[in-house]
């Protein structure tokens, strides 16, 4: 496997979006004139609003609303200047109410994600570790992403994983000055708590442990003054050991963040210079003087009476929820609340057909949650009545089960992927299934396969034919080493008449995490695993196979079943993921333009990659070397006189179907350079077994480079072209080794491309199979690259997450 590209992340996030856009769910816009809270106006339908986080409707408060008005009225609509210089009069205010209703000092930002930023990189020293929940708010990660560059530690651990957590701390206290544990209060996604007292004892137990928490999903609806879900768990105050980060925005009913500090010491410190408070803008008069309304509010009783009101709709919509067989994923006192509906198709579905009824709320989906754990996000707020609750319940029951039927879901899928209790068999019963008339077949060796049948659909493709993968399965089995042990599953999907729809072929084998990640992350993570050789990695199900190339799957897409057909390899693979406990699944080197491959894909909830260009060079009907010269660019020509036909003359190459044992022992070692040197590819050892076997096997030959002896004294070869030839001329330039000692002054590799080209050209082959990975140097000898794509799905996003946050990209 090899890299993608480092924006990717951006272009799967689009990939997601757009579905959803598109089917007019995300990125609407409210048509009202006037807004109350309890309803929107979308694409001209007036709906109930399940979808804010204003939770207590203090933002129609009308003290709040008059706190905007007057601001502005003596204020103006902005002070444009540095707090650095002068704040605004309205500051100190707001700077002692918040005093009052935390007992500590606190620094106001213009909005949570500032207020992150001012305060880490202002607290954090290279001195410390910082530990993040896995699903710490992006906010959080982005900040600490900075101090990466800073040389700073950064790790992660499971979801409220305090066990985890504690080891962590065993293992590191003796290296680091301060272990900062950074979690939400409440998470936003599933409305689950944090276990505040638990990390605090932990932080008693442990000198180093300090806790950074983020609580701006529970202001207000909770705790002493509406200080926040954080503060109620801790009746004492602010504990001495944790910064608190707290919102103004959401229930609060303004815009801003607060950093609440247990010491004036580090107060200072962010406060003279920190960062964005430094060089952003103020926050506005209007939602300053909003914001003074609203912690008046907090410091009288009347707030207690709004956290009382929403406690009760909470527990009424919990107590409707008990009595239907919706899998809520976690049920707390939060107004958070998540329905899971386990694949994105289903959730589009949903949420569009109560967004038709009259209901809007939240689509949570990928990066927000793991791929499979897609989702309804529903809120609770003041200004949903009872009788809205009941009315959510009712059509939220109806347009599940329509859901269900509509995108072959079922329950005990969805409880699967979100690890909650299996439905009873009277429950399971009553779910409705979907059947087709498509039979799905099952392999786990290619001998079990009629070896016409392979080679006509995929065999005719590159080395994958039926004896190639014969050689694979006797290579990748009964080796010491456990990664060196795959599972071959072979799948194919057929009509009612017994015509092929869909024929593929994947292994079970053990992964590298980092396999997506750039260079210089790989190279990191490559020196933990000299301690740890299997540090970041996890059994995964990969459509082909790590030594294979190409597009792996045959699929008739004029079928009118095609999207059938892989529904129901995806069904297969869940079995074999389940059964293998297997943490992904990846699809991979498919067309990276098929935009319905794309939506359909997307709706299962796999998240599109960007792989590395397939190289193929097709131009194989030339005589001579003039002719094969005008087959190339104009720079392609250059590169060939300057950099390949002048230093031709140093070689003798030599193409062998057999190579000696001294040969071969040397073939592997170069190749092992290669390995070593290039973590673009970043996957294990091949065990040495597979070459002994690649040397017997007469669809396997060596294109050999040795430096001829008037100008070097090296008899060895310096470089070694592992090529397969199937029986449909295909030509297949597998895996190179080379001498790095003679790699600059002699261009070897240059040298390789080229010499295996005109192997593949005098044995009359159609094309050559160029593979992945270098791919402007196989571009200049005429290689035509076309993009790759990947379809990735995970049980959850831990790892990726984790290396995404932990580790610095360095430049190349």
């Amino acid at each position: 496997m090899a890299k993608i590209r480092h924006n990717n992340i951006l272009d799967t996030v689009d990939s997601v979006l757009s579905v959803s856009k598109k089917k007019g769910i995300i990125h609407l816009h409210a048509e009202d004139q006037t807004l109350s809270g309890q309803h929107l106006t979308l694409n001209g339908t007036k709906v109930l609003h399940f979808g804010t986080c204003g939770y207590l409707a203090l933002e129609h408060h009308p003290e709040v609303k008059r706190g905007a008005i007057e601001a502005i009225e003596r204020f103006g609509t902005q002070f444009p200047m540095s707090r650095t210089y002068i704040s605004n009069p309205l500051y100190s205010e707001l700077e002692s109410l918040i005093k009052q209703m935390y007992n500590v000092p606190a620094v106001i930002s213009k909005n949570c994600t500032l207020a992150h930023l001012t305060t880490i990189p202002s607290i954090i020293r290279q001195s410390d570790l910082v530990i993040l929940d896995h699903q710490v708010h992006a906010s959080v990660q982005e900040a600490v992403k900075k101090l990466l560059s800073q040389g700073v530690t950064v790790e992660m651990i499971r979801h409220n994983n305090l066990e985890m957590l504690e080891d962590r701390i065993k293992k590191q206290r003796s290296k680091y000055e301060r272990i900062w544990y950074m979690a939400d209060s409440v998470y936003s996604m599933y409305g689950d708590f944090a276990p505040i007292k638990d990390m605090i004892a932990l932080a008693e137990k442990y000198e180093q442990l300090y806790l950074y928490v983020d609580d701006a999903h529970g202001m207000s609806w909770a705790g002493k003054n509406g200080s926040g879900y954080a503060m109620s768990q801790m009746p004492e105050g602010l504990y001495h050991k944790m910064i608190l980060t707290a919102n103004l925005g959401k229930a609060f009913g303004a815009c801003g963040g607060l950093s609440l500090f247990p010491t004036e010491e580090w107060y200072n410190k962010v406060n003279n210079f920190g960062g964005p408070l430094t060089f952003s803008v103020q926050i506005e008069p209007a939602t300053l003087g909003a914001a003074i309304a609203s912690a008046k509010i907090h410091l009288s009783n009347e707030i207690y009476g709004y956290q009382e009101e929403l406690q009760k709709k909470i527990a009424y919509f919990n107590k409707l929820l008990k009595e239907t067989e919706l899998p809520l994923v976690h049920e707390c006192e939060s107004p958070i609340f998540y329905i899971g509906t386990g694949t994105m198709d289903m959730g589009n579905h949903l949420v569009q057909a109560l967004l038709n009824d009259g209901i809007y709320v939240n689509l949570a989906t990928f990066p927000a949650v793991p791929a499979k754990n897609i989702g309804v996000r529903i809120t609770i707020s003041l200004s949903n009545s009872f009788e809205d609750i009941e009315e959510l319940v009712s059509k939220l029951r109806v347009h599940f089960k329509e859901a269900l039927v509509a995108t072959n879901q079922t329950k005990d899928n969805i409880r699967k992927a979100f690890k909650m209790p299996a439905l009873t068999l009277a429950q399971a019963a009553s779910v409705p299934v979907v059947g087709n008339s498509l039979a799905v077949k099952r392999y786990t060796t290619i001998q079990a396969i009629n070896p016409q049948i392979w080679n006509k659909y995929l065999g005719k493709r590159g080395m994958f034919d039926w004896d190639g993968l014969k050689l694979l399965e006797e290579s990748f089995s009964d080796n010491t080493e456990k990664e060196n042990n795959w599972g071959f599953r072979y799948y194919a999907v057929e009509d009612a008449e017994g015509r092929i729809i869909l024929l593929t072929f994947a292994v079970v084998a053990l992964l590298k995490e980092d396999m997506f990640s750039q260079a210089s992350i790989s190279k990191a993570i490559e020196r933990e695993r000299l301690a740890n050789p299997y540090y970041l990695t996890s059994t995964g199900i990969l459509m082909g196979s790590l030594f294979t190339e190409g597009n792996h799957l045959y699929l008739d897409r004029e079928s009118p079943y095609w999207k059938n057909a892989l529904k129901a390899l995806m069904a297969e693979l869940y079995k074999d993921q389940d059964k293998e406990n297997a943490s992904s699944i990846l699809l991979r080197d498919l067309d990276a333009n098929d935009p319905k491959m794309d939506e359909f894909m997307v709706e299962q909830d796999f998240v599109r990659l960007d792989l590395p260009e397939s190289c193929v060079v097709e131009n194989l009907n030339w005589k001579t070397e003039e002719e094969f010269r005008k087959t190339l660019t104009k720079k392609g020509r250059e590169n060939f006189v300057q950099k390949i036909k002048r230093y031709e003359h140093y070689f003798d190459v030599q193409v062998k179907s057999r190579l000696s044992d001294d040969e071969l022992q040397q073939a592997i070692t170069l190749f092992k350079n290669v390995k070593g040197n290039n973590f673009a590819i970043n996957n294990f050892l091949f065990p040495d077994k597979l070459f002994y076997a690649l040397n017997e096997n007469d669809s396997w030959e060596f294109v050999v480079l040795y430096i001829k002896e008037e100008y070097s004294i090296n008899r060895k070869p310096v470089s070694v072209g592992f090529c397969h030839k199937n029986f449909d001329n295909v030509y297949s330039f597998m895996l190179v080794g080379m001498n790095y000692e003679y790699l600059l002054e002699y261009n070897i590799y240059r040298q390789t491309l080229y010499q295996v080209i005109k192997r593949a050209n005098a044995l009359n082959c159609k094309k050559v199979n160029f593979g992945i990975s270098a791919t402007l140097e196989k571009k200049k000898v005429g290689a035509t690259p076309y993009p790759k794509v990947g379809y990735y799905q995970a049980k959850d996003n831990f790892a990726m997450e984790m290396i995404g946050a932990t580790f610095a990209v360095e430049k190349e």
